[in-house]
């Protein structure tokens, strides 16, 4: 975030040693070591959400994509029913009538 060396440390510690003074610079430096670890925790916890929201979205969109071929097979597979379902009609249409012919000729043949 912030590029500082040591020497840009010294001289704000320094500077924060002049203006605030001795006494009161150990409990102004926790302070301000506290409020840096609560913005680097809510720098981690903003950047965990982020990625959280960005999976959630690459989800839900493999999600749609998953339901879009879902509903291609399904259409397969009601097309190959129908496929199967009008040939076994056939077959038995056939079969029928091939029974009627068999009936017919026997019964031609017994008179």
């Amino acid at each position: 975030m912030f590029d500082s060396g040591f020497l840009e440390m010294l001289v704000i510690g320094v500077i924060a040693l002049l203006v605030v003074g001795p006494e009161r610079l150990p409990g102004l430096a926790s302070k301000a070591g506290k409020f840096v670890g609560k913005m680097k925790a809510f720098i981690a916890n903003t950047r965990e959400d982020i990625e959280k929201e960005i999976r959630a979205d690459e989800m839900q969109s493999m999600l749609a994509q998953q339901k879009e071929e879902i509903s291609e097979l399904r259409d397969m597979m009601k097309s190959t029913g129908n496929e199967v379902s009008s040939e076994v009609n056939e077959a038995a249409e056939m079969l029928g009538d091939s029974i009627n012919e068999a009936e017919k000729a026997s019964s031609a043949n017994n008179k």
